[in-house]
């Protein structure tokens, strides 16, 4: 996957959090229990992917144009260690007791909250700071950080982006390879095939 022309980080980052913000509505309007499985995984999967673009490549320019931009982006790595634990609890619970909604309207708040900090202090500033072609620039590596990154949420993480990057990589490949063993998502299971063949979760990722 690569971005369009002229696509920037700041615009593949904005496409993912109306995204995440459209899945998380999805799980939470659905009273199917498959249904409930099949978006909690991707849902979780796409949330810590995006985070982990960000930590690589948002955070350095947070860093090197704002005021405040190292206080900034430690703020955002903290926030992602606290939604990555929420997001393990969302994993863990029974779908059918009150605490999976009520975890997930966690989910969603924190989601919602900083995804709007964003679209209204960085994003914005960002955009009046920095060079197009830089964030053009970045745009495909966001996507590679994040098409290569975890699927679950992380046990350990690291603020710098190098570092990052290696953890990162790491913990992808080892949760990609169980994701496919045990069938993790939409591989492994004749009832999500079906759907799948169906067209019922086109508008998901595979």
């Amino acid at each position: 996957m690569t971005a369009s022309d002229g696509q920037t980080i700041l615009d593949i980052l904005d496409s993912d959090a109306r995204g995440i913000s459209a899945l998380a509505g999805r799980l939470a309007d659905t009273t199917d229990s498959f249904d409930e499985e099949v978006v909690t995984v991707q849902l979780v999967r796409e949330i810590v992917q995006n985070h982990v673009a960000a930590e690589q490549y948002l955070h350095a320019l947070i860093r090197r144009h704002l005021p405040h931009g190292e206080q900034i982006a430690h703020q955002q790595f903290e926030a992602h260690r606290k939604m990555e634990a929420t997001l393990r609890r969302l994993e863990q619970v029974d779908r059918a007791s009150p605490e999976f909604r009520a975890t997930l309207s966690e989910v969603r708040d924190r989601w919602t909250a900083n995804a709007d900090f964003l679209d209204r202090e960085v994003f914005p500033a960002l955009r009046d700071r920095c060079e197009r072609a830089d964030l053009v620039q970045l745009a495909d590596s966001a996507l590679g950080a994040e098409s290569s990154g975890p699927t679950r949420p992380r046990t350990f993480a690291v603020e710098q982006p190098a570092a990052n990057a290696l953890v990162s990589l790491t913990q992808g490949f080892v949760d990609k390879t169980i994701d496919a063993f045990t069938g993790r998502g939409h591989e492994g299971s004749d009832e999500i095939d079906a759907r799948l063949k169906s067209g019922h979760y086109d508008d998901l990722e595979g």
